[in-house]
């Protein structure tokens, strides 16, 4: 009895699996003859747009040319309200070239409208209140998007990599905008934030290579790390006077020439340099207080492929913090003073993460009276030649880290401290001098230095 009574549930069980087998509940065609796929919502009372099969990737490009989505459908007698773009429905549908959203829509599902390459149009309505994660991921032939003000959020990555991207209008009640919300995006020029929005998320906007300037409004009070990273053509940043946090490296990698604090004075809870001026780390200025510092962040200015900031006007010295990323800068120079637009200024200091990484420097020279940075030209793949002058006093920790290629160093009489794991992994060393005024070597200095 036992056994014929679990053979009887495994059949029922299995008839259940088996009346499931697709995800979408129902299909209706258009008056067009298009046929759309739907799911049902709130207890069979509403539709969502949905994907054929038992699997968003069962059939591709399901969905191609022009899609228009109606307002309602009219199924088994009754009449359903379509009031979603549920998730994954329009998955990787290259072949889709444009989409109508109707008013009774109120929610584009996580993934949407992922990988619709030839996507080149689409219109969301005022009704539309949330646009989900990776919703419009991919969608590489989009050229312009307008937000509505109905939208109050944009999620993770939900127009991440949409290259064609030129143009973003984004409505009035959004409050927050989401990590990699548009990354990738390199082809926008312009972006409109609204007074609305309170945060902008992690790379919200790096790689947008096509900005030129931004202006962040008094609403917003925390910028992400790496919102802005690899903006290259971002000159200028406008930042409005709510900002309490700007987390490190949100405008690495940019060209900022000018920087406009709303109020002139930062306020007291910005406490990460770094973010504005590129490789600066944490604290490098905590000497300082911020009205000697913030007011000249505004001063940034390049020569011979080295970046520079002003610190002190009054005393006409700067800091270097950070090299150009550029394949015809081979040699950087930075000397115990630099000339701008006539003015001698001293160098106090070569920050931390300064040519990190740059595989196009070849020679390094170096004479200041102060120290080389942490990490300063770690990981410079193409660096063959460092010369570190006589005034130079310290080498920081992972200053020359696996720098592979290197086959020659000069170190300077006046430096006494070589810093941890500072010329570690690099394989190309064969010798180094070190001068009598060393009285500090950290650990793994030179480990690796087969």
């Amino acid at each position: 009895m036992k056994q014929l009574k679990l053979t009887f549930l495994l059949i029922v069980l299995m008839s259940m699996v088996g009346a499931k087998a697709s995800a979408h509940d129902i299909e209706v065609k258009n008056a067009d003859g298009k046929t759309i796929y739907y799911t049902y919502m709130n207890n069979e009372t509403e539709l969502a747009v949905s994907y054929r099969g038992s699997s968003y990737s069962s059939y591709s490009n399901e969905y191609s040319g022009v899609v228009n989505i109606p307002e309602s459908v009219i199924y088994g007698g009754k009449t359903y309200p379509v009031t979603s773009i549920g998730s994954y429905a329009f998955w990787n549908c290259s072949g889709l070239t444009s989409v109508t959203i109707p008013n009774s829509v109120t929610s584009i599902g996580d993934y949407a409208f992922v990988g619709c390459s030839g996507l080149t149009s689409v219109t969301i309505p005022n009704s539309v209140t949330s646009i989900g994660s990776s919703a419009f991921n991919g969608c590489s032939d989009l050229t312009s998007v307008t937000i509505p003000n109905s939208v109050t959020s944009i999620g993770e990555s939900a127009f991440y990599g949409c290259t064609g991207l030129t143009s973003v209008s984004i409505g009035n009640s959004v409050t927050s905008i989401g990590n990699w919300a548009f990354s990738g995006c390199t082809g926008l020029t312009s972006v409109t934030i609204p007074n609305s929005v309170t945060s902008i998320g992690y790379q919200a906007f790096s790689g947008c290579s096509g900005l030129t300037s931004v202006t962040i409004p008094n609403s917003v009070t925390s910028i992400g790390s790496y919102a802005f990273w690899g903006c290259r053509g971002l000159t200028s940043v406008t930042i409005g006077n709510s900002v309490t946090s700007i987390e490190s490296d949100a405008f690495r990698d940019c060209n900022l020439k000018k920087v406009i604090w709303l109020p002139s004075t930062p306020p007291s809870g910005y406490g990460d340099v770094s973010a504005i001026i590129h490789y600066v780390p944490n604290n490098s200025y905590t000497s300082l207080s911020r009205k000697t510092v913030y007011p000249y962040l505004t001063s940034i200015f390049e020569v011979d492929g080295v970046k520079y900031v002003l610190v002190s006007p009054s005393e006409k010295t700067c800091d270097a913090i950070d090299c150009v990323y550029d394949t015809s800068v081979e040699d950087i120079k930075i000397g115990n003073t630099v000339t701008y637009r006539g003015i001698a200024m001293t160098v106090k200091n070569v920050n931390s993460y300064l040519c990190c990484a740059n595989p196009y420097v070849k020679n390094v020279e170096v004479e200041f009276n102060g120290s080389i940075g942490s990490s300063a030209f770690s990981g410079c793949s193409g660096l063959t030649s460092v010369t570190i002058g006589n005034s130079v006093t310290s080498i920081g920790y992972t200053a020359f880290y696996n720098c592979n290629s290197l086959t020659s160093v000069t170190i300077g009489n006046s430096v006494t401290s070589i810093g941890q794991s500072a010329f570690w992994g690099c394989t190309g060393l064969t010798s180094v001098t070190i001068p009598n005024s060393v009285t500090s070597i950290g650990s793994s200095a030179f480990s690796g230095c087969i």
